[in-house]
């Protein structure tokens, strides 16, 4: 059977025809000369008139009837209730997050690109403008679990006012460590947040943070220490500060923080500070334990955290607090470190980086994205200018 379409003036000719009765082998071979198409085409679209009227003249689809390839049903209805049910418990439901955890309940999902095509196909997703693909971005990440754990403190609504989330999280595992619903963002709350979350898990070597006035007082006339930094001094946990004005150098908190806000808002209110305090204790043991987190390939923080040695705090090499430092790049591209001159190319002309320096180890980075991890040589680093050594960082900007 000839597959060749045949077109609308051509069909409403034939059904023309038959309305009209006038069909003769004449009018016939005229039409088929006029039109183009076959004496067998004809009939064929005639017998469909007979049969169906007008909706027998609409052409038939050209869908093969079965496709081997297709997703089957009872799957694709898998996915859409994983993304449904994700959505109305507050997590997020796209396709790389149903993929992983349908996987990680033991459910033989099919990719996340199928799984997007079905939820595409079934109303579940919604446009976005086209982002720069994820495994493009290499971040700062501590190497062991308990080596840096980030804190940050989060307002959130009450049904009368407001309270502030304190929160610690190990910056390597994504595991939340401790959390506390709290009136404000205060020295004395953000201890015994840390106490509540060493208890549990041990000491960190180092507290990243902001420059907020309850961590820190680098910011303030004088500079010194906060009664917080002290603390720590005194328990041999380092501090390291963010840059002024670059809080996204706290990026996997401020990631972590729009997660819990989906989470919180799909359940009641919080009355006080205790039915908050509630919600956050459930929220982490499902963040750490159930969810699968796409930043540590698809695992859940709990699960990393303990496939690692854990980082030991060790007072005897305790610094000065450090902070996350920003430069801006010379002409050519480089700039200047203790002991060497680390070179970016011209590409990087005048562009702002970051970088953090810890005795002989530097790491550097651009709006949270991991650069290089520089290794400094110990001989060179107190020699004069004109004998330091050259490192060269390959990296896009």
């Amino acid at each position: 059977m000839s597959t060749k379409a045949v077109s609308v003036e051509a069909r409403l000719a034939i059904g023309a025809q038959v309305v009209l009765e006038e069909v003769s082998g004449a009018s016939v071979t005229q039409i088929c000369r006029e039109y183009g198409i076959s004496r067998d085409t004809y009939y064929r679209y005639r017998r469909r008139m007979l049969q169906e009227g007008v909706e027998g003249l609409v052409p038939r689809s050209t869908r093969p009837r079965n496709s081997p390839r297709a997703t089957p049903a009872d799957v694709v209805a898998v996915v859409v209730a994983k993304h449904d049910e994700l959505v109305e418990q507050g997590w997020d439901g796209g396709a790389q997050s149903v993929h992983d955890w349908l996987t990680s309940q033991g459910v033989q999902a099919p990719s996340a690109r199928t799984c997007h095509k079905i939820l595409r196909d079934h109303g579940r997703t919604t446009p976005t403008p086209s982002k720069r693909p994820k495994s493009s971005y290499r971040r700062f990440e501590a190497m062991h679990p308990n080596g840096v754990w980030q804190l940050d403190g989060h307002g959130v609504e009450l049904v009368e006012g407001s309270a502030v989330v304190l929160r610690f999280q190990d910056d390597h595992s994504r595991m939340l460590m401790g959390s506390l619903a709290a009136p404000s963002e205060n020295g004395q709350d953000t201890w015994t947040c840390l106490l509540q979350a060493m208890d549990r898990h041990g000491k960190p070597a180092f507290i990243q943070c902001d420059n907020g006035s309850a961590f820190t007082a680098r910011l303030t006339r004088g500079g010194g220490y906060s009664t917080f930094e002290s603390k720590l001094h005194r328990i041999g946990v380092g501090m390291i500060n963010s840059s002024p004005g670059h809080p996204q150098t706290n990026g996997k908190k401020e990631r972590e923080w729009r997660t819990l806000d989906q989470w919180l808002a799909a359940r009641p209110t919080a009355a006080d500070l205790p039915q908050l305090q509630q919600l956050l204790d459930a929220y982490d043991v499902l963040f750490n334990t159930q969810r699968p987190h796409q930043g540590i390939g698809g695992v859940t923080p709990a699960s990393r955290y303990a496939s690692s040695d854990k980082a030991v705090a060790d007072a005897s090499e305790l610094t000065q607090r450090q902070f996350i430092r920003e430069v801006t790049l010379s002409p050519a591209g480089y700039f200047d470190l203790p002991g060497a001159r680390v070179a970016l190319g011209v590409a990087w002309a005048r562009a702002k980086l970051q970088y953090l320096v810890d005795q002989d180890h530097a790491v550097l980075f651009h709006d949270n994205r991991l650069l290089a991890h520089i290794r400094l040589d110990p001989a060179k680093i107190e020699t004069p200018k004109g004998e330091r050594h050259y490192v060269r960082v390959t990296a896009r900007p």
